[in-house]
């Protein structure tokens, strides 16, 4: 029974120790910062593979105060693009020297964010700073850690907790009885 006990508490740590790292590891944030050259008569891209209702929060500078333009477009869209069949996005901003960017994604897809040079500037090299924040809630992830915390409880619990059987008690003896009620 106690090598039983034991093989309780131990799974439950185990469980206990897994469930809390899969939520300490757990990190629906991670930011990026990029300084780049839009070249003369090109495009820069940046491709994310993202889950639906994946946040990009950031912003971006053109170093010089020229006006650059920004997209976020979806891959068929970008396939598109390439083919010089459309500029369709899912998100942009107006020529601009300085912007900031809030895009929810809707669908799990590699969303490509494409910088393109603002009028008149096309055959100039611009620099664009660009600081970026993925965000994306994994309940998956948030949901099998606290599964692993509950079931790790139980089995440690299961392994402390006193068992069923009670020791038993001396049988009383002649001398320990009262006297009985009748003469």
């Amino acid at each position: 029974m106690a090598l039983r006990r034991r093989g309780l508490i131990a799974a439950g740590l185990i469980l206990l120790l897994i469930g809390g790292y899969t939520l300490f590891n757990y990190n629906p944030v991670h930011a990026y910062q990029s300084t780049f050259n839009l070249l003369p008569g090109k495009f820069f891209k940046i491709g994310a593979n993202l889950r639906d209702q994946t946040r990009i929060t950031g912003s971006f500078q053109e170093t010089a105060g020229r006006p650059i333009e920004f997209m976020v477009m979806s891959s068929a869209q970008f396939a598109a693009y390439q083919a010089r069949m459309g500029t369709a996005s899912l998100y942009s901003l107006p020529e601009t020297a300085t912007g900031q960017v809030d895009f929810t994604s809707s669908v799990p897809d590699t969303y490509y964010m494409l910088f393109l040079h603002g009028t008149g500037y096309l055959n100039v090299t611009q620099t664009v700073n660009f600081q970026r924040t993925y965000t994306s809630v994994d309940v998956l992830a948030i949901a099998a850690g606290a599964a692993l915390l509950v079931l790790g409880a139980v089995e440690v619990y299961w392994g402390f907790r006193p068992s069923g059987a009670r020791p038993n008690s001396p049988p009383a003896t002649a001398g320990d009885l009262p006297p009985p009620p009748w003469p």
